[in-house]
C-alpha cells in the first residue's frame, strides 16, 4: 500500500513539473538580421520601403545604411538613413530609403542589429548589386511630316444626267435580349466568369492557444484523477488500520 501511494505521489510531482516546465512558455526571441526587400540584383527608384526582420533578446537598436559600390569593402563609406531604438521588427517595414537624393548607380544596403552589452557585436545583413535608376525616360523624337503631293486638277466635262436607282429596303435588326438581371433593375450585373470560393481564415495564434488550452485541461484532469486515487488509497489504508487495531482482531 505504501508503495502504491508513493508511486501516485511521484506521478503527481512529474505532472506538476511538466506543467511548469519552460516548454509551455513562449519561445524566446533570437538575434536575427534579415532584409527581405529589396533583394540582391534589383533595380530600385524613388522612396523604397525596406522590409525584413530585426530581433534581439536584449534589443538596443538597429540601423539601416547604404554605401556606393556593388559589394561592401573595407573602404566603403556608409550613410545611415534609419536608426530605430528598442523596436523589434518581425517581417515588417524597417525604414524608408529615399534614392532620389543620390546619384544613379550601384549600391550596397546593410542592416545592423545591436544588442545591449552583446559581446558578439552587431548582426549585419547585406544586400548587394542594387541599381538605383531615377533617370527620366528620353522622349522619342517625332518624325517630320512629309509634304503632301498636290492633287491633280480635275477636268470639268459635261454634267452627267442623274439616274434614279431604287435601293432595296434595309431590314431592321432585332434588339439583342438582355440578361434577366439587367431587365430587372436596368443596371448590368458584371459577371466574373468564376464561382465565388468559400475561404476559411486560419489564425496560427488561435490554433496554438487552443492547443495549449486543451493540453492544460488534460493535465488538470489527470491531476484530479491522481488526487482521487491518492485519497481513495489513504481512506482504504486508514480503514484497514482501524480494523487491525480493534481488540480481538
Amino acid at each position: 500500500m505504501h508503495k502504491r501511494i508513493l508511486a501516485v505521489g511521484t506521478a503527481l510531482v512529474m505532472i506538476l513539473l511538466t506543467v511548469s516546465s519552460p516548454g509551455w512558455a513562449a519561445p524566446h526571441l533570437q538575434a536575427r538580421s534579415v532584409v527581405t526587400y529589396p533583394t540582391d540584383g534589383m533595380t530600385i527608384s524613388g522612396v523604397v520601403e525596406v522590409t525584413g526582420i530585426a530581433t534581439h533578446p536584449n534589443m538596443d537598436f538597429y540601423q539601416m545604411r547604404y554605401a556606393a559600390g556593388p559589394e561592401p569593402t573595407g573602404g566603403s563609406q556608409w550613410v545611415d538613413f534609419a536608426i530605430v531604438d528598442g523596436t523589434q521588427v518581425e517581417d515588417g517595414v524597417l525604414g524608408a530609403w529615399d534614392t532620389t537624393v543620390i546619384p544613379d548607380g550601384q549600391y550596397t544596403l546593410a542592416l545592423a542589429v545591436w544588442g545591449v552589452n552583446d559581446p558578439s557585436g552587431p548582426y549585419v545583413f547585406f544586400v548587394n548589386h542594387l541599381t538605383v535608376n531615377n533617370a527620366q525616360p528620353v522622349p522619342t523624337p517625332t518624325s517630320e511630316e512629309s509634304t503632301p503631293e498636290p492633287m491633280p486638277t480635275a477636268v470639268v466635262g459635261p454634267t452627267p444626267t442623274p439616274v434614279a436607282i431604287e435601293q432595296p429596303a434595309t431590314p431592321t435588326p432585332r434588339p439583342s435580349p438582355m440578361p434577366r438581371s439587367e431587365v430587372a433593375d436596368g443596371t448590368p450585373t458584371p459577371s466574373t466568369g468564376e464561382d465565388e470560393g468559400f475561404s476559411v481564415p486560419l489564425d496560427a495564434t488561435e490554433l496554438r492557444t487552443a492547443f495549449c488550452t486543451g493540453g492544460l485541461i488534460t493535465v488538470l484532469l489527470l491531476l484530479l484523477w491522481g488526487v482521487y486515487l491518492v485519497a481513495k488509497a489513504g481512506v482504504r489504508w486508514f480503514l484497514r488500520q482501524q480494523r487491525t487495531n480493534r481488540p480481538g482482531s
